[in-house]
């Protein structure tokens, strides 16, 4: 016996899923807005997520961090995430950059940059160009005028 085939509906059900697809890639420590985060922080910032965006199973979440205990607080109090570590100043912007290289965005229906940080700019113009959907998503004090300029879709945190 063979593997059992997906009628054209159900064929088509599946691309319509999978093209809504959305990969957050979130700076949790510029989303909450502290360099030192505590489970109370990531609850509150994993809440906020599911309340504004409500995430669906299909849909992924990378976040970053830029400090040993941060990632260890994060990855212990949010399951199921990615989560990502790069040291030092500009870490968790870094280590978020070198994973957006790792998808095929082009799968996602919307790519969301969950930091106001300029150093995304360059990325979210390139994104935007070929035309994936750029959706940035900051506290409205920490957005960079550049990552302005290069997405055009904004929500306040």
């Amino acid at each position: 016996m063979g593997a059992e085939r997906l009628s054209s509906t159900e064929n088509q059900a599946e691309k319509d899923r999978i093209r809504k697809r959305r990969i957050f890639f979130l700076d949790i420590e510029n989303y909450a807005g502290k360099a030192v985060i505590g489970p109370d922080d990531v609850e509150a910032v994993r809440e906020s997520i599911d309340r504004q965006f409500r995430p669906g199973d299909a849909d992924m979440i990378v976040v970053g961090t830029s400090h040993t205990n941060n990632f260890l607080c994060a990855a212990l109090s949010w399951k199921g995430p990615r989560h990502v570590l790069r040291r030092g100043r500009d870490g968790a912007d870094l280590a978020l950059l070198a994973s957006i290289g790792e998808y095929r965005l082009d799968a996602f229906a919307e790519v969301l940059v969950m930091s106001g940080d300029g150093i995304f700019a360059d990325k979210a113009a390139e994104l935007v160009a070929q035309g994936v959907r750029v959706t940035v998503v900051s506290r409205p004090g920490s957005l960079s005028w550049r990552l302005v300029a290069s997405a055009p879709h904004m929500l306040a945190a």
